[in-house]
């Protein structure tokens, strides 16, 4: 062990993922630190104090001594360096460390960011729809995984601080309720056995995934609900205007049927996930210019649907 004595500080958000992963990794080495709730809703990341720790407006922040560590990733790696070097992150082995980091890139760069450009746009209030592409990214990144964790954890047979990043953020992906994740066989037991396996997982990160989840759950059923009434004036106004083209209506009731249906809560039609991390692909037939053929209810499940581009979202994106 490097250090008996700590003095170390994180500065997080009970809504953010990535600070879920690091306050876990703190409590999984069993390490003494002081927590500072930051509220990111009332512009808790913009004071001039906490600007002078990250400029980037970001949390999780992780202070150790004159040490300020702005990244979720390169705090669970520094803790478990400095603190306890393990298995966790192996301080010999080059190979093993890559593919760990490997993973945490992963996590920031294609798992967390596709479940963000997912729901943050309905927590934000940006938009009304989830668009089919973003939808179809986010379960590539799922089948992924699945694949990943077939032995058991994300990398191999055995636990690794990348375990503890995936857990925060498929954490948070289950408390919205988006996807049917039971085709996911593998990924399902490998988070069922690491919410058993993680001291305090129900403080550290169940809790906060819940209530970003119903963050989540309140706008997209608000959304939902203003969708419907703009459709009903819609409807009314057509009616009453000679000059409308029936075209023109049935474009739009489309959209708004895709918007306010279930889908969210839909089955994943696009692969068949098995017991061994393999897939099937659905082969979808092409028309001639290049588009899925289906009709109504095809058009339902890929929801087809060009939804606002995300924005600058400062609070919670490291």
């Amino acid at each position: 062990q490097r250090s008996t004595m700590s003095t170390l500080t994180l500065f997080g958000s009970s809504i953010s993922s990535l600070s879920h992963s690091v306050q876990m990794a703190l409590d999984l080495l069993n390490l003494k630190y002081t927590y500072i709730e930051v509220n990111i809703h009332e512009g808790g990341t913009q004071t001039p104090d906490f600007l002078s720790l990250n400029p980037h407006q970001s949390v999780p922040v992780l202070v150790d001594s004159n040490l300020i560590i702005t990244e979720s990733s390169a705090a669970i790696t520094y803790l478990v360096s400095q603190y306890s070097p393990s298995n966790l992150y192996p301080e010999c082995g080059a190979t093993k460390r890559s593919q760990i980091d490997q993973r945490l890139q992963f996590n920031i760069g294609k798992f967390y960011k596709r479940m963000g450009d997912c729901v943050y746009p309905f927590c934000l209030g940006k938009t009304v729809n989830i668009d089919s592409e973003k939808i179809e990214a986010l379960k590539e990144c799922l089948m992924w995984i699945n694949q990943m964790t077939v032995g058991g954890y994300v990398l191999d047979s055995s636990m690794t601080i990348a375990d503890l990043a995936f857990l925060s953020t498929m954490s948070t992906l289950e408390a919205c309720n988006l996807l049917d994740l039971s085709p996911y066989k593998n990924l399902q037991v490998w988070l069922d056995g690491m919410k058993k396996q993680v001291p305090n997982y129900e403080n550290n990160c169940k809790n906060g995934a819940a209530e970003f989840g119903n963050w989540f759950q309140e706008n997209y059923k608000a959304n939902k609900t203003r969708v419907v009434e703009r459709k009903d004036v819609y409807k009314e106004d057509t009616e009453n205007d000679e000059g409308k083209s029936d075209e023109t209506y049935i474009v739009t009731e489309t959209v708004s049927n895709i918007s306010s249906s279930d889908y969210a809560y839909s089955t994943d039609y696009t692969f068949s996930a098995s017991d061994d991390g393999s897939y099937t692909p659905v082969n979808i037939p092409l028309d001639g210019a290049g588009q899925r053929k289906g009709g109504a209810a095809l058009a339902r499940q890929t929801m087809m649907i060009v939804a606002p581009a995300l924005g600058s979202i400062p609070l919670l994106k490291q």
